[in-house]
């Protein structure tokens, strides 16, 4: 009786909590520097929505939960929507099936942000880029990072949901070629220049001024090649 009476207890707090975080969180601007007191607050409260999401409690709340975590991961920073996906691939093993329309929706943000790598390559990984600021976080939908934790939530769902999520693979097989095709301007120069000579160029170019964001651009056409 006890135990039942926990349960129920637990289940209206994971009810009535998620949507209000979410809410929270939609209705605020996001934060892009880390030595602001939103940023923290934000991080926060998207680490509180990781542990409850996923949990059997909250199985009733996947269609208010998906579509937020994919609202941060079009309209946050980088960090968040990092978290977003992670929780995403956590909902995904827990839950097993969802509704296809999420899955939809998923592909969408996931083929939004990778039409944007090539500008971003251009933009972060040139000999002339300018160098990102270690306090000043990227936009979710402008992140090779955010992109890497994508394709691991596509490899949840070819995992648990194969069926939903093939014909829409399928559909932008082109994109993910694309997206594997990118080369760093900077890297492509010193690769040509090299080969030129008759030489094997491996490695990264001394010219890439932000050497994490091209480290994660490889992993991210790692994880976005596919299945």
């Amino acid at each position: 009786m006890i135990d039942n009476v926990r349960d129920a207890e637990a289940t209206r707090v994971y009810l009535q909590t998620i949507p209000a975080l979410l809410e929270l969180l939609r209705s605020n601007e996001p934060a892009f520097q880390k030595d602001n007191i939103e940023y923290q607050f934000r991080r926060v409260i998207v680490e509180i929505l990781q542990r409850l999401a996923p949990t059997e409690g909250a199985r009733s709340l996947v269609s208010v939960v998906f579509p937020g975590m994919l609202h941060l991961l079009r309209h946050d920073n980088e960090e968040i929507g990092v978290a977003c996906c992670k929780t995403l691939s956590e909902i995904i093993r827990t839950h097993r099936t969802l509704p296809e329309d999420l899955v939809s929706q998923f592909m969408v943000v996931f083929q939004e942000l990778s039409r944007n790598i090539p500008s971003l390559a251009t933009q972060y990984l040139s000999e002339d880029s300018v160098i990102l600021d270690a306090n000043v976080v990227l936009p979710s939908i402008h992140s090779f990072k955010v992109l890497k934790e994508m394709g691991i939530v596509v490899s949840a769902f070819m995992r648990d949901q194969r069926q939903s999520i093939v014909a829409l693979i399928q559909s932008s097989l082109s994109l993910h070629f694309e997206v594997l095709g990118v080369e760093a301007p900077a890297q492509k120069k010193a690769r040509e220049d090299y080969e030129a000579m008759g030489g094997f160029w491996s490695g990264m170019s001394g010219t890439i001024r932000n050497a994490q964001a091209y480290s994660d651009l490889i992993l991210a056409q790692v994880k976005v090649r596919p299945p």
